[in-house]
């Protein structure tokens, strides 16, 4: 049996049109026009922002966790068999978002630490939010599997949230492909073995051919896009 989809979206929303893309492409193909069952639950980015920035301890999340296990009800009234967050941030907080979810909710960090086992690099550096860049999402993935972590300093993260803002939440991501790699590169001078995460799942749009391929290499740089290998574990978890 094939189960619906649930996809939780809006966090923001060009993530979720990559994240639309990216199954459909998958299922169907690049030619044809069919697309799977699935519902998604658009959330406004503002609020969960709002709800993020007052969360400086356990008892002040509740909010942030209400917004998105409150979702994941709504996806499972709507008949899907399985949902995703469409979001990397929101899985600092997963364990607590679907303590009492009604239908499976598949990891990002988990699709990830898929691939990695598979093409493990010597270094990794991952890319993200503040949130996910300054928190341990991601590191008992690496750590458990040998891969040496890179961990920019505060102004390399403020560099990367300026660059956020300014191309990749907007929906503009192509735009600033440029000046992603001219990063990457100031992190990296010598990016042979280091394998750069795409941890924000709004810098998938900046490299548009790659769409599908979690591993990929541009302008020398090897890269491991989280918006692909979440989409593939999503599909493998559907039908189970």
């Amino acid at each position: 049996m094939t189960a619906k989809i649930g996809l939780i979206g809006g966090v923001g929303w060009p993530a979720t049109v990559a994240y639309y893309e990216t199954i459909c492409r998958a299922v169907a193909g690049p030619e044809a026009i069919a697309a799977p069952d699935m519902s998604i639950e658009s959330l406004d980015m503002s609020k969960a922002l709002e709800a993020l920035s007052k969360a400086y301890d356990e008892e002040s999340w509740a909010t942030f966790d209400t917004y998105f296990s409150t979702a994941l009800d709504r996806l499972a009234a709507s008949g899907c068999g399985v949902a995703a967050i469409a979001s990397v941030t929101p899985h600092v907080r997963l364990s607590a978002i679907t303590r009492n979810s009604p239908i499976p909710v598949v990891s990002v960090v988990d699709a990830t630490a898929d691939i990695l086992a598979l093409h493990r690099p010597k270094q990794a550096v991952v890319l993200g939010t503040r949130v996910t860049m300054t928190g341990t999402l991601f590191d008992k993935a690496l750590e458990s599997l040998g891969i040496a972590m890179i961990k920019p300093d505060d102004k390399d993260i403020a560099a990367l949230t300026e660059l956020l803002n300014l191309y990749f939440y907007s929906g503009r991501g192509p735009d600033g492909r440029g000046a992603l790699i001219e990063y990457a590169r100031s992190i990296a001078p010598n990016p042979d073995d280091v394998l750069f995460i795409l941890a924000c799942t709004d810098l998938t749009p900046a490299f548009p051919e790659t769409i599908g391929q979690a591993l990929f290499v541009s302008d020398g740089i090897q890269f491991l896009d989280t918006t692909a290998a979440h989409v593939d574990a999503i599909l493998r978890a559907r039908d189970i």
